[in-house]
């Protein structure tokens, strides 16, 4: 039986991948419109602009955008078809000197999702590990390191703010408007760039899309 080219290999392991993220969000998906419960918090910390912000979140949308005062403000939505899981899901906020840590955490049962706005002084690093959903950073400086598993994200910022930049996708496009170049790669992309800026941009998804976009 002659041997699979390392081409079928590729397009098999990658569609494997798929079908174990996908598989929980597609027993989910017909529900997420008929949400029952939902719930909205606020918070609001000082914070030193140049600092880092750790953000980790399971499944929600998350929208990052540049906030005009030194304070990082946050408001989140929680909705789930169980009126439990809206109480047992919480949020963990912590502030030490220049880092940040912000955590959701819900069970990973009766659908719950946060939906979360959050406002960073226009100098802040991020760092955002995200599993399922949508990402958008708008218009925030400094060095930002994305991953997300299932959904799409989107930068919003300008071009000479990036010594490097890095953005894939496993399965998917990079969308890169402008001089960011252009993206090479078959079922998922890879961009790579290199100007004079000062800061460092690096996004991966493992299924969905990336764009660039010029501010």
């Amino acid at each position: 039986m002659p041997g699979r080219t390392p081409i079928r290999l590729a397009w098999l392991h990658k569609t494997i991948v798929v079908c174990l993220l996908l598989a929980p969000i597609c027993a989910a998906s017909d529900h997420w419109k008929d949400w029952n419960y939902e719930d909205t918090h606020s918070e609001s910390r000082d914070f030193i602009a140049g600092g880092m912000v750790h953000v980790r979140l399971s499944v929600g949308d998350l929208r990052i955008t540049r906030s005009d005062s030194n304070k990082i403000q946050l408001r989140y939505t929680i909705r789930s078809r169980s009126e439990n899981r809206v109480k047992e899901a919480h949020m963990d906020f912590e502030v030490r000197g220049r880092d940040a840590e912000i955590e959701f955490h819900a069970s990973t049962i009766g659908n719950t999702q946060f939906d979360v706005e959050l406002e960073v002084p226009q100098n802040t690093n991020l760092d955002v590990h995200q599993k399922v959903g949508d990402l958008t950073v708008e218009e925030v400086e400094g060095d930002k390191d994305l991953e997300l598993g299932v959904g799409d994200i989107r930068v919003a910022s300008a071009l000479s703010d990036y010594h490097i930049v890095r953005a894939s996708t496993s399965i998917g496009d990079v969308n890169a408007s402008g001089d960011y170049g252009e993206a090479g790669g078959w079922l998922g992309k890879t961009l790579k760039y290199s100007g004079d800026g000062k800061y460092e941009l690096r996004a991966h998804v493992s299924v969905g899309d990336i764009n660039l976009d010029q501010k």
